[in-house]
């Protein structure tokens, strides 16, 4: 299975998995997962981070990144010109446009989304495969 991890899931899977639910739990440790992280994820844990709205515990959001990648064999998910220009077809039901862009990335590429937000079930009836 393909996963793609929402911003607050990848932080979990990294730094505090007690708040990942046992199901996300047991998609991401299962063998032959696919976890990806995009890099709109990675661009809004540097802005908050930046801004000092998000607390990593000292951890600088490329080791984040790194950490990811190289220890827990994470892949990251680019975001192409192509998805990026699709965004205005994704309903405005999510206030978050970083979340509406995984959404619009996860339909796309036929992930399934990794997320404890409240409004991403609204997707499902868009297409949207949510893991929580």
């Amino acid at each position: 299975m393909k996963l793609l991890l929402d911003t607050h899931a990848f932080i979990w899977a990294v730094m505090d998995t007690a708040k990942l639910s046992p199901t996300a739990k047991f998609h991401l440790l299962k063998p032959g997962s696919d976890v990806y992280v995009s890099a709109v994820s990675l661009w809004e844990i540097a802005i908050k981070h930046a801004l000092g709205k998000l607390d990593l515990k000292g951890v600088d959001p490329l080791e984040l990144a790194g950490y990811a990648t190289g220890k827990m064999g994470f892949k990251l998910l680019d975001l192409d010109a192509e998805l990026a220009a699709g965004y205005e077809s994704v309903p405005a039901k999510h206030p978050d446009p970083f979340d509406r862009m995984l959404i619009h990335q996860a339909v796309a590429l036929g992930l399934h989304v990794v997320s404890a937000d409240k409004r991403f079930p609204l997707y499902v009836e868009h297409g949207l495969k949510l893991i929580w």
